[in-house]
């Protein structure tokens, strides 16, 4: 299973999920640079995560949107 959880190294909040990103940057297929907003101290946090299997639908759809080589058939 993909760890979706990061920890803020401001605050040292740890609840904080990639799934409620402000921005994805899809590196690979299977990974992408997350940033998002630490709801406790307010600081942009950013990590290079597997994707979630919730956001692959979003990202597969994305990339054909934008004719993106993951939207196409290999």
């Amino acid at each position: 299973m993909v760890t979706t959880t990061l920890t803020c190294p401001s605050c040292g909040a740890h609840t904080l999920d990639v799934r409620d990103y402000d921005s994805m940057m899809v590196l690979k297929a299977d990974s992408a640079l997350f940033t998002l907003c630490c709801p406790h101290c307010s600081k942009a946090v950013s990590s290079i995560r597997a994707i979630p299997d919730e956001l692959k639908d979003e990202v597969r759809f994305a990339a054909i949107e934008l004719d993106a080589g993951m939207g196409r058939d290999a």
